[in-house]
Formats: C-alpha cells, structure tokens, sequence
C-alpha cells in the first residue's frame, strides 16, 4: 500500500469517527472504545498509534489499518488503478473549472455520474466531491431544487456540519479539489443560503490553500467583494490584472467587470472617468464573455447623464436578454422602453423566481401600469421588505433604489410613516452578501 494512501486513510478515519461521535456520543465512538475489536474486544492497536494515525502519521501494519476502517464500514485501501484515474479527473475539471468551459464540464458530468460505484474509502470520498462540484458547475443556472438547497434554507444546523465535514474531506484528498469545493460552495452560499459566517470561514479556508495563483487571487477579490471589503477586493483585482499571470479569457474578463463593479461603488465620478478605459477593454475580450460588462458600462453612462449608455445597455440585453430581470430596478432609471425590458425579464422569471425577486417584478410592472401611489407603497413595504434577502439582486445596491422609490411614493401619498418603518427594518437588518456573477 502506498505510504500517501495510508496517510489519506489515517486522516480520513479521524473525520469520520468524530462525526459519528458527534452524532451518537454513546455509539462507541471514542478513542478508547473505537480501538477494540467488535468480536475479540481486544485493542487492534493503541490509543497513541489511533491518534497519530487521525493526524496523518500513519501506521506500518497494514492489517491494523484495514481493521480500523471496517469498523467504519469501508472496504480495504485496494484498486489504486481507479484512485490515479480519479487524479486525473481531478485536473481535468480544474482546467475547465478555471477556464468557465461549460462544454467541458458538461462532458466531465457524464464521466463522473458513470463512475462505478465504490466502497473504497478513498474513491468513494472523491468521489462524492467530484459529482458536488461537477453537479453545481454544470447546471449552475437550474433552480436550486435540490435536497442540499432545501435543507439548508430551514436553518438544518447538520447541513452546516456537513459542509464543513465535505470541506475537511476534499482537503485530505487532494488540494485542487479542495479549492474548487471551497469555490462551489461559496458560489452556493452567495447565491442561495446568504450566510455571512459561511463566507468568511470560506475566505479562511481560501486563504490557507498551498497553490496561490492568479484565479486563487481573483476568487480571494471575489469573496472579499462578497462580504462588502471592497478596498481589499479592489487591491486583489488590481493585482490579477496587473500581473504576468497566465489567465482564462474568461477569468480576465470577470475580473475586470468586477473591478469596474467596484470602481463604480465606491466612487461613481471616478468610474465616469475610467469608462472609455474599461469600453477598450471590453472590445478586446471574446464577445461571448461580455455581456455584464457592457451592462454595467452602460448603466455607468446613463447614470452620468450621457445617452450612449443606451446602446451599450441594449448591446448587453441582446448578449444576454436574461440580464433584463438581473438589472430590472438600474434598468428602470434608464431611458429605455420599459416595457420591453419588462417582457425580456418575465421569460426568465419561472426559471430564476424567488419570492422576493417575484415581488420586485410584479412592483415595476404594476408602476409602469400607473398603479395608485399608495398601492406602489404598500407594495415595497408588505411584499418586497419582507422578501429583501430573498432576491437575485444585490442588496446594498437594492436598498438605495427602493428608498428612493419610496421617497417619491410618499410625497404623493403624505404617508411618511411608511418610508419611517422601511428605514428602520433597513437598519435593523442583518449583513447581507453582495452578490454578484461568476466563479
């Protein structure tokens, strides 16, 4: 047996067992208890030999270590033909992972979901990380349906242990797998479950990885962005594409619509200026990688009063017409026809509907119908402030807008109170993620 196979299983036993002693304290789960035979009850090696084994040590005697894991139910440390294959898919889904190659991961999901069943600890384990990822990155834009999603969303604290236990698993197993893991999963949190301690025990996580390269250091950017560090994400950013880091098309060219995000963030003015900048850029990255990026150019030109930013912004909807729900609230503030916008966005409202995403179309669709006022006002405050964690949009660039919706409502309707309770229920709210597209 080969010695890092040892070391796997060694470190694989002591995660399983503290599981499974968290999870039935009296099962016999201990050291001292899980070192004795089932049938002899005689020790099959020492308290000291378990616990330098569950710290990565490993131990001689083989057939010591074949004993510990039945007793976990697994199958000895056997077809190791199968674990350098399972290696090999390991990089090739990083490779496609990193270059945002949905033809590729798609090839690699029905690799991986043919994958023959295991027991093998090792292979079985692995496995279980591969179809994870492979499941998310492949079909990232079908609705969050599955079981994962479901009981996370109730608040199951055994869901956040078992991220945590996946996470501790991928990282024995093998450091790209690892990485990647820690990226589903903040991709996961940030769209689906908003957790803000997820996060930043994800970014944690991501900064203690061995292999720092130029995607490590945009996915760091991106998760600072995440949890509203915009000067440290911006520091990132500038560092990716500064560099002489060999890079995707597609991570360029995230990273710099992200970078512009963040210019437009923190200093509106100052993106203004970095506009025809960041237009050049956007010419010279592959068509089919820029839709977000002419969304928010054009967006930044409106907002300055400049007229230009409709071409852009109708350059973007035609790239990439489902960017019309992602945008509706900026959309409505450009000199467009909202109705079209409307209409784009209500074809992708089935497939990406929330409740409070829901709430927010039915509001602009009502407005633009010429609701009353204080039909509009009750809208914001019974179906949308309820709902404002529940959407696809970003809340720190949600809230503003929806203030000054109410703003307006209210000085037609002479109900200020109302604007009063949203404000306080705005102050009163816990940190959101800042969402945002990408890896």
């Amino acid at each position: 047996m080969q010695e890092e196979a040892k070391r796997k299983a060694g470190l694989l036993i002591g995660i399983h067992r503290r599981r499974r002693f968290k999870e039935d304290p009296g099962g016999g789960w201990t050291q001292d208890q899980f070192i004795l035979d089932a049938l002899t009850g005689e020790a099959i090696c020492s308290r000291m030999t378990l616990y330098k084994l569950e710290q990565g040590q490993g131990i001689q005697d083989e057939d010591r270590l074949e004993l510990l894991l039945r007793k976990l139910d697994e199958t000895p440390l056997k077809q190791p033909e199968q674990i350098l294959e399972d290696q090999a898919i390991i990089q090739r889904l990083k490779q496609a992972y990193d270059a945002m190659d949905l033809a590729a991961l798609a090839a690699l999901y029905a690799e991986i979901e043919a994958l023959p069943p295991t027991d093998q600890v090792i292979l079985k384990e692995t496995q279980s990380c591969l179809r994870l990822i492979v499941d998310h990155l492949a079909f990232a834009d079908v609705p969050p349906d599955k079981r994962l999603y479901i009981e996370y969303r109730k608040g199951d604290a055994k869901l956040k242990d078992q991220v945590s236990a996946m996470l501790d698993l991928a990282q024995v197993l093998d450091e790209d797998l690892y990485a990647m893991l820690i990226s589903v999963f903040w991709q996961i949190n940030l769209n689906q479950w908003s957790d803000w301690k997820l996060s930043e025990t994800l970014l944690v996580r991501l900064e203690q990885c061995q292999r720092q390269d130029g995607i490590w250091l945009y996915r760091k950017g991106a998760f600072l962005s995440a949890l509203n560090r915009k000067a440290e994400a911006l520091d990132c950013l500038n560092a990716v594409l500064k560099s002489s880091y060999l890079l995707p098309d597609a991570v360029r060219a995230i990273s710099e619509i992200l970078r512009f995000r963040i210019w437009k963030q923190l200093d509106q003015n100052d993106a203004f200026r970095q506009s025809p900048v960041f237009e050049q850029t956007l010419l010279s990255l592959p068509n089919d990688l820029t839709s977000q990026g002419w969304m928010e150019l054009g967006l930044c030109l409106c907002e300055g009063g400049e007229q230009s930013g409709v071409q852009r912004i109708e350059r973007a909807l035609l790239q990439a017409p489902y960017l019309a729900l992602f945008y509706l609230p900026h959309l409505d503030r450009c000199p467009l026809d909202f109705s079209v916008v409307l209409s784009s966005a209500a074809a992708y409202l089935d497939a990406w509907t929330s409740p409070g995403t829901g709430a927010i179309y039915r509001y602009y669709q009502a407005k633009h119908q010429k609701e009353a006022p204080i039909s509009l006002q009750q809208r914001i405050l019974k179906e949308i402030l309820p709902q404002m964690e529940d959407t696809v949009y970003r809340p720190q660039e949600l809230i503003p807008i929806l203030h000054d919706e109410l703003l307006a409502l209210v000085q037609k309707t002479g109900s200020y109170k109302g604007l009063a309770d949203f404000e306080l229920a705005v102050k009163r709210r816990k940190p959101a993620l800042n969402r945002s597209f990408g890896m």
